[in-house]
This record gives C-alpha cells, structure tokens and sequence, in this order.
C-alpha cells in the first residue's frame, strides 16, 4: 500500500465503490476503488485541500478562500470564491446546492451547482468547521470550532448553528456545555433523530496544579435532540488513566447501531454501540 500522510478528508462515491482521499502535505486526492487496499490513482492539486465532496461532475475541493471543481480525470474549473477558510462542503439531497463553511469569516455559502454562484452567506458563530444536513433537507447543522463569548462570562463555550436552507437564516443557536472548545466534528444519525459533535472539554475553572486524570481538558462527545433542538448529554470518551485525546471526525452507521469517532491524538477509533448508550442514559435520568 502507498504510504499516505497528513489525510484530512474523505468522500464515498455514491454508489459506496469508490473512497477519495484528500491528502495536505503532498496536496493531492488519491483514489481507492474498494474492496481494494491499494491506491487506483492520484490527482494532484495546486493548493492544501480542507474539504471534500463528491458530485455527478467530479470533485468538489474546498480550499484556501473558495471551492473548486475538479473532475475526476484531474482537469479543473475555475474557483469560486466564497470565503476565507472554506472548508466542510456539503451537498444538499438533489446535489443542486452546496453548503460551504468559512471558517474565518464565520459564515456559510449557499452555492447553486449548476449556475456555480453563491446564493447566500449566512453568518453563524465563531469559525463554522463542520456541517451536517439533515435527511429531510430542510435544515443544516453547523458546528462552529471556539466559543464566541468573553472569558468573563458565566457560561463560555462553543455552539451549534441550526440554519433553516429555506429561508438561509439560522433558526437556533445550540450552546455545548460550559467549557466546549476545539469542535471538530458534527454527524447525524440516519433518521435524523440525533446529531453528534466532537470537543475538548476544557476545565477552566480550576486550578491548573496538573494535568492528569482530566484535571485540565477531557474530550467529549455532545449528544443533541435534534427535534427539540437541545443538548442531550454530553459523555467523556477518556478512561480514567488513558486519555482519547483530540475527538476529531464522527459518523453513524446507516442502521444507528454505532457511532465511531476518530481521535488524531491517539491515532485511535472510538465504536460506540449508540442504542446501548442512549438506554444508559436514560436510566440515569430517571
């Protein structure tokens, strides 16, 4: 197998055969066609991808200040410019609208595919990183990487962004737990019943005297209701000696049977069994 560094996207075909990889320090997508483990080819590109999608008419690569079309022979389109640190493209369910957060703009492009023009930009909370649709299509979740409030407010932490696709404003802002810092990831469930968001969960209301046992910062998943728009809860993905550091990418199997997160401190894989937790959680409740 080739070697492959520094990979920060994925993207599945539709029809689930072929996985495109987009890789940083050597700028490039490569090209796996599954089952198979070795690479099937390789695009090379002119600037370090920090997105992925895959359309009917190639690659759609978010970079830089923009996204850009790349079909799949390797031949580009012209850039469409959409913000600064764009990053995060999400088709909508008809692949006629992209969704493209800014980072450092803190706001999202509505893009129409095939006129390949931005429709809108909604403005969200701080630095937007990662996005959900939901099945239905009618509502965008958007995970927004630090929080936006001042160190001296009584709850500080980062928030989800609700935007209703219709309408292109956001129709809730959903705050993580005082001390979410660091969101990386944000995934539905396929009914669309729960949204997953990856964080650090950052103690700062302590004293920093160490570093062990969570005492500074544990890493998080945050369970939301997605409709009553509401934190569920919020669980530790740390044991108490062994540390699942820097929750990055999240996903759901099809069935909701699992939710796996990535962790790029550990190099590990987190499968969680989700109908066991949530029945966890429930008893706690009660």
């Amino acid at each position: 197998m080739l070697p492959i560094f520094l990979c920060t996207w994925l993207a599945l075909s539709p029809d689930g055969r072929t996985l495109w990889v987009a890789q940083e320090d050597q700028p490039r997508i490569v090209r796996f066609e599954l089952p198979r483990e070795a690479p099937a080819g390789s695009i090379r590109l002119s600037f370090v991808p920090s997105g992925l999608a895959v359309g009917a008419k190639g690659l759609y690569v978010a970079g830089e200040t923009g996204v850009r079309l790349v079909n799949f022979t390797g031949h580009g389109e012209a850039p469409l410019t959409t913000g600064r640190g764009a990053t995060s493209p999400v088709f909508s369910r008809d692949s006629r609208t992209l969704y493209v957060c800014n980072r450092f703009d803190n706001t999202v492009s509505i893009v129409d595919v095939a006129r390949w023009q931005v429709l809108a930009t909604v403005r969200t909370c701080r630095e937007p990183i990662a996005a959900a649709l939901a099945p239905d299509g009618k509502r965008l979740f958007v995970a927004c990487h630090l929080p936006d409030q001042p160190l001296t407010a009584e709850h500080v932490a980062a928030r989800v962004c609700v935007i209703d696709t219709a309408g292109a404003t956001v129709e809730r802002s959903i705050t993580l737990p005082n001390g979410s810092t660091g969101v990386r990831g944000i995934a539905l469930s396929a009914d669309g019943r729960y949204a997953f968001v990856t964080h650090l969960l950052a103690r700062y209301t302590l004293h920093t005297t160490q570093l062990e046992q969570g005492w500074m910062n544990t890493n998080a998943l945050t369970i939301l209701d997605v409709p009553s728009q509401r934190v569920l809860a919020t669980v530790l993905l740390d044991d108490v000696d062994d540390g699942a550091a820097n929750p990055w990418a999240v996903g759901c199997t099809p069935d909701s049977r699992y939710v796996c997160v990535t962790h790029a401190g550990t190099h590990e894989l987190s499968v969680i069994l989700l109908p066991e937790l949530l029945d966890k959680l429930r008893h706690e409740v009660e």
